[in-house]
């Protein structure tokens, strides 16, 4: 069988119908079942809070979050970006003085991942954007998370349930490498 035979072959088994088979393929917990606890990340280097800046002063995603016009991921924002507003703003707060010591030593803050897809899943944020998604449709609210948690399972069924309502593209190849 061809491959593009195959990918459609295989769209029309997990489509079944019009339904979503509702299972995370790669994963090892179905879609809809609740996945085992997993270890507590390790805390990020400098405490972001996203209800002062996504919130409170309306910054939108995109103005720290470069990357995601034109990358898999969204990315984050330089220290340098940081510095622009904070060598003037909030300079006696704690977080912003660690990260104005690691802006001074030529270094950058590491986070921990909390949005993360299996290596074979092509996931191009542009088309999203292109697409007038927002991007709380999959990240939630984060203009009101203290600490950003995954709100959206991220399965192939969720992504496929997702694509069907906006008729959006249901060849594999659209999203796996």
């Amino acid at each position: 069988m061809a491959r593009t035979q195959l990918h459609r072959w295989l769209a029309v088994v997990l489509l079944a119908g019009g339904a979503a088979v509702p299972f995370a393929l790669g994963r090892a917990t179905p879609a809809g079942a609740t996945p085992p606890a997993a270890a507590a990340p390790a805390a990020d280097a400098i405490p972001f809070d996203h209800t002062i800046h996504a919130g409170k002063y309306g910054m939108p995603c995109l103005s720290c979050h470069v990357d995601a016009r034109n990358s898999t991921t969204a990315g984050l924002p330089s220290v340098r970006k940081c510095m622009g507003c904070h060598k003037f703003v909030a300079k006696d707060k704690p977080a912003i003085q660690a990260l104005t010591k690691l802006w001074e030593e030529h270094k950058a803050p590491t986070f921990r991942r909390i949005h993360d897809l299996p290596d074979y899943v092509y996931f191009p944020h542009r088309v999203h954007i292109a697409a007038d998604l927002a991007c709380s449709a999959c990240h939630g609210d984060v203009a009101k998370m203290t600490k950003v948690v995954q709100v959206s399972p991220l399965t192939m069924g969720w992504c496929l349930s997702c694509h069907q309502q906006r008729k959006a593209t249901l060849d594999c190849v659209g999203c796996h490498k």
